[in-house]
């Protein structure tokens, strides 16, 4: 629930969307504000990444939607896999079958 006294009066809404999820370019919700009729649809074209930087506006209305561990940076973020070539898989079957033996 959107609750903010501003310039503008009181300004109260409700924003409905997708789970958290690690797909960056997609997003799907919408939000209701008391003060107008209709909802407004949001997509990805109103979405901004953590960590990104806004340019050239006077001034932005935002919200965090969601944070810490279920943005879609951190969702989508995950660990390097290992790599082994060929050379170091034989190496070590050979190791372990000299030690086994």
């Amino acid at each position: 629930m959107i609750k903010r006294e501003s310039d503008f009066g009181r300004l109260e809404g409700q924003i409905n969307c997708e789970l958290p999820n690690n797909a960056i370019y997609k997003f799907e919700g919408n939000i209701e504000i008391s003060t107008m009729p209709n909802r407004i649809s949001l997509g990805a074209d109103n979405m901004v990444l953590r960590g990104s930087s806004l340019r050239n506006t006077e001034y932005v209305y935002g919200i965090a939607v969601f944070t810490g561990h279920d943005t879609k940076v951190m969702q989508n973020s995950a660990q390097a896999k290992m790599k082994f070539s060929r050379l170091d898989l034989m190496t070590n079957r050979c190791i372990f079958v000299i030690m086994f033996f």
